[in-house]
């Protein structure tokens, strides 16, 4: 499968950290200036570019190749963080990319778990979600809706719904928690320019909430749907649309 933008930005920012380390250089991350000591991934100190390298002359399959040559590649199955830098854990997201999905079509029986873990109840989002559907019945929102649209039934509830998103942004998924969960998230326009980087943690879904579009779709819905493990619990965000199932949250940024 091709890799979109985003993906080469993400190998891009890891050598560019790994650029920053070796030069002994310093990053703004949590309102502090820190020097960049430790680029880590897969557990494993990167190696160094090789001498004249370049970055912003190198060609996507030529970055591919130099992550791959120093360790920056892939981060290990089910992370949330793609980097560890100075053993934090660092998320990285483009804004040049395909619209980054941060949840990922979870039905309302995996929200039941994540709300236990992080100590909210699913009333109120019982409640948004049966507005959506009326407001997506009477032709108000379609099935993607952004948080900049007034008629979101997401918009008003970010008080509410931070914990549970950032879980998925920072901790893990409706199965788990992530075995590498990330400390900040780095977002950026220019992979290679530090000017246009900044790491988030608890802001990140203020500066960002217009920004964000929810959906109710039909995948992640078990095959065996109505029947089957967990029916009672999906049941109340299911609705029939375009012949399908559909109550799967999904939620992804579109800068």
């Amino acid at each position: 499968m091709a890799k979109n933008i985003g993906e080469y930005d993400e190998m891009r920012a890891k050598l560019r950290l790994i650029e920053l380390r070796d030069a002994g250089k310093s990053i703004i991350i949590g309102g502090s200036e820190v020097v960049v000591q430790t680029v880590k991934n897969n557990g494993v100190e990167c190696s160094s570019l090789p001498t004249g390298t370049i970055l912003s002359t190198m060609s996507d399959s030529q970055i591919e190749s130099m992550a791959k040559l120093v360790g920056a590649f892939k981060s290990p199955a089910g992370s949330k963080a793609d980097v560890y830098v100075n053993g934090l854990g660092i998320s990285v997201k483009s804004h040049r990319g395909a619209n980054p999905a941060f949840l990922n079509h979870t039905h309302r029986a995996g929200f039941l778990k994540v709300c236990e873990r992080v100590g909210v109840r699913i009333n109120k989002l019982d409640e948004i979600i049966r507005d959506y559907w009326v407001k997506r019945k009477a032709g108000i929102i379609g099935e993607d809706i952004k948080n900049s649209d007034p008629n979101s039934p997401f918009k008003n509830h970010l008080a509410y719904l931070k914990p549970i998103m950032n879980y998925f942004l920072f901790k893990g998924t409706a199965q788990k928690d992530s075995p590498h969960p990330a400390d900040y998230i780095l977002d950026f326009i220019n992979p290679l320019q530090e000017s246009s980087w900044k790491f988030s943690r608890d802001e990140y879904l203020d500066d960002n909430w217009d920004h964000i579009i929810f959906s109710v779709r039909s995948k992640g819905i078990p095959d065996s749907y109505p029947d089957g493990k967990n029916a009672i619990d999906i049941q109340p965000w299911v609705q029939v649309a375009e012949d399908k199932y559909k109550g799967s949250l999904h939620g992804r940024v579109q800068f």
